[in-house]
């Protein structure tokens, strides 16, 4: 079946949403507080069903220790883990980490690749983290789908799918091309601070009358009164 097609409406509220959110977050910004590439895609990488609260915290110390691919690529496993242990899946993720070091320094001359396929070919990294290294270090648009994301853009009605590489597909065909990184961003910050996952804001959304969301909660509430 092939897929429905968007209408000019929906991209019109597509827009408002966008310019909405962007009035509401002036300073919106990757919450993340790297100086490279390098230190992005480790920060990313722990970042996973992590707070960046932590991850920040935790990196203030650990690239103090581990200032290049080198230094992670030749660390102590066991070090590395307990320097992450507090990110949560830490084994796997120091692994994932000394690992990509370690391709960095093979094949990339210790630099951070700038194409999806390079990025993707990095054990631990997945079109999350690559469309944020991308979209942030080398200009390039990117859809963010992190569980912000998902469950912002699900209320919103900008998708129906769960699955994150349709979530992606279904947004870059929706967002206007030249906003899908700040877009993303506006979405974790819009899930934080109002649509939040138990018990969303609503009377204090800026989107209110942009989203479906009320009105099927409201539908469902007198549904199974």
């Amino acid at each position: 079946m092939p897929a429905k097609a968007i209408s000019a409406k929906e991209r019109e509220r597509a827009v408002l949403v966008y310019e909405r959110l962007a009035a509401a977050y002036p300073d919106v910004r990757c919450t993340l507080d790297y100086k490279s590439p390098f230190q992005l895609l480790v920060m990313t990488i722990l970042a996973a069903q992590c707070t960046d609260v932590r991850v920040n915290i935790v990196c203030r110390d650990l690239f103090c220790k581990y200032k290049h691919p080198k230094d992670f690529a030749e660390s102590d496993r066991q070090e590395l883990e307990d320097a992450v242990r507090t990110c949560g899946f830490f084994r796997q993720k120091a692994k994932s980490i000394q690992e990509s070091s370690r391709i960095l320094l093979e094949q990339h001359g210790g630099g951070v690749p700038g194409t999806m396929e390079e990025l993707l070919a990095l054990p631990g990294v997945g079109r999350k983290i690559a469309n944020a290294v991308l979209g942030e270090c080398f200009g390039m648009q990117g859809v963010i789908v992190d569980t912000h994301c998902r469950r912002v853009t699900g209320r919103l009605g900008f998708t129906k799918n769960t699955d994150p590489t349709r979530i992606e597909r279904d947004l870059r065909k929706l967002w206007p091309p030249d906003r899908w990184t700040l877009y993303s961003h506006f979405m974790v910050f819009h899930g934080r601070a109002v649509c939040t996952a138990r018990s969303p804001k609503c009377t204090a959304c800026c989107v209110v009358d942009l989203c479906p969301y009320p009105r099927r909660k409201a539908g469902l509430v007198a549904k199974n009164a």
